[in-house]
Formats: C-alpha cells, structure tokens, sequence
C-alpha cells in the first residue's frame, strides 16, 4: 500500500469543547458554539476538508454531541469520544486554537 503524501490528506480533527463549543465546569453543558467556529467549519467543508470532532467525552455522550452538532449546524464527518489518558500531546501536525477561528483557517488554507 503506497503512503498517503501529507497534502492530499484531507481530514481535520477538531476538539469540541471550548474550541467549537462553549463550554464551562464542573458540568461542561455544551452551549453556545464558540466565535467563528460555524463559519469556519462550513468554509473548510465546501473547501474539501472533512471534520472529525474529537473530544474527551466518554463514548455514552456520542448522542447528545451529535444533536447538538446538527442543532447547531456545524458540519462534520465523524465524531470520536475518548482521548488518550496524557499530560501532554505531541503531535507534527498541530494547529493550537486560541479562540481566533480566522487564525486557524490561515494555517489550514
């Protein structure tokens, strides 16, 4: 099987809270989607990209994320609960949010 070259590779995963969805302690209801993010999302969808939102939720939340994505109308292809148990990710691809979705989108495109 030939590798897949890094610039064809077209799926983003996307953290859910607080980088799409805002969401607060100690019972992070998701509500309101965060600044931008929408528009981001859609944008980068007609532009090809397929979104995985990926999150720490345990998998018995996969419901009520998924409504809420619809509800919202935030595009997405996939949605995995349960991250790695780490202090730390280290990863070549990463792109921090810092609350400025236009940021984010200048590094992708």
């Amino acid at each position: 099987m030939k590798p897949i070259n890094n610039n064809s590779l077209r799926w983003l995963g996307i953290d859910l809270d607080n980088t799409i969805a805002h969401t607060e302690p100690p019972h992070y209801e998701l509500q309101d989607p965060m600044p931008g993010a929408r528009k981001a999302l859609c944008g980068l969808t007609q532009k090809g990209w397929k979104i995985i939102i990926h999150t720490s939720r345990p998998w018995d939340q996969y419901e009520t994320i998924e409504t809420w994505l619809d509800d919202q109308g935030i595009p997405f292809r996939r949605i995995v609960c349960g991250k790695l148990l780490a202090k730390y990710f280290v990863d070549d691809r990463n792109l921090e949010f810092s609350g400025n979705w236009d940021e984010v989108i200048k590094k992708i495109l």
